[in-house]
């Protein structure tokens, strides 16, 4: 199977609240990470290599901005360490 990960590009209370009309939403986690000042690439590559660890190698990035999504790309890939 192929795994989605979203790309959470901040902790917006009012972006997660619309949001989680259409997929669950770890709010408090996601506002969490961010507090603690780790990037948006830094969450999402955490989020990929947790599912690594479960055995997962295959999974796509949503919510990437267009103008970027290649320079994102690169920075998550190397944040993942593959």
């Amino acid at each position: 199977g192929v795994f989605g990960v979203f790309y959470y590009r901040s902790a917006n209370p009012k972006t997660l609240s619309i949001l989680s009309h259409f997929l669950p939403v770890p709010a408090e986690a996601i506002t969490r990470e961010f507090a603690t000042g780790a990037t948006a690439d830094e969450i999402c590559a955490r989020t990929i290599r947790g599912l690594h660890a479960l055995g997962v190698n295959r999974v796509y990035i949503s919510n990437l901005d267009p103008a970027d999504a290649p320079e994102r790309l690169e920075a998550i890939e190397r944040a993942v360490g593959r």
